[in-house]
């Protein structure tokens, strides 16, 4: 494999070349390649290869571990030639469905570009989890939700470090995502009184949350009877809502530590409540 290396530096190097080779390149070398492309900032070669693709995914989270504005934005504008073709060598025939983008550094300008990009304009999945913003402006993450609203079916915000006038803030455009059956924002600090605040929702069937704020001490450790108390108001709420629903009140992953539940006598620690 040693020898594979000079040619896709070789390439690299000249990126006409390398969008031309496009069409004659090995399946097994596009990873490798997209790779040395993104880390390289050889966007045009990105745009390319995003509309080459041969996968059916393409994976960005493991790779963004700083920030490469201009590398993301080059994949999101291929994705939008892809789409303004109607017609590409793989199955993106229609806007993209799912999008995960997490366990990186993101600024607010990355997010405000993807807000503006018609190829999520059909989104039925997003996950940020991982995804630090906690300084960002509430707008941001609004903007991006309110293009997404009509479609989307699943929202991932674990450890994002989200705060409780952020999600506040997000609330009145989370109301119109109809079609929304699951909604996580566990790993972050939250208050009882966000708890379940998307019940009107009418398709939503599965909340995860961190336990309260409410439910730690000042020392930072659970209290059993704290957590007891929570899930008696919780399925209150269910029961009055009168549709089936799941939440989980889970420590994992966990907002103080960002490992596992962690291993605690009482057994209250991670439960659903579920009314059918």
């Amino acid at each position: 494999s040693s020898h594979r290396i000079p040619i896709r530096e070789d390439l690299l190097k000249d990126e006409a070349l390398a969008i031309s080779a496009l069409e004659f390149l090995p399946t097994e070398l596009f990873p490798a390649l997209f790779m040395e492309a993104f880390y390289g900032n050889h966007s045009e070669t990105l745009k390319a290869m995003v509309q080459a693709w041969p996968f059916v995914r393409l994976p960005l989270g493991g790779l963004m571990q700083m920030s490469h504005v201009g590398t993301l934005q080059a994949v999101l504008d291929g994705l939008d030639v892809l789409l303004a073709q109607k017609a590409h060598p793989r199955c993106l025939s229609t806007p993209l469905e799912n999008l995960a983008i997490s366990h990186c550094l993101l600024t607010e300008s990355d997010l405000t570009h993807l807000s503006r990009c018609p190829s999520i304009s059909q989104l039925k999945g997003l996950d940020l989890s991982g995804v630090t913003m906690t300084d960002f402006s509430p707008d941001v993450l609004q903007g991006l939700l309110e293009k997404v609203a009509a479609t989307l079916q699943e929202l991932d915000l674990e450890l994002c470090g989200i705060t409780e006038s952020q999600l506040e803030a997000i609330l009145p455009v989370l109301s119109r995502c109809w079609e929304l059956t699951s909604f996580s924002v566990r790993g972050n600090l939250l208050s009882m009184k966000v708890l379940g605040c998307t019940t009107g929702l009418p398709s939503l069937c599965q909340e995860f949350y961190p336990p309260p704020r409410e439910s730690y001490s000042s020392r930072g450790a659970l209290h059993p009877g704290r957590l007891a108390q929570v899930r008696a108001e919780l399925l209150e709420i269910l029961r009055a809502l009168g549709r089936p629903r799941i939440i989980w009140i889970s420590t994992s992953p966990c907002p103080h530590c960002g490992g596992d539940t962690p291993n605690y006598s009482e057994p209250i620690l991670c439960f659903e409540l579920i009314l059918l």
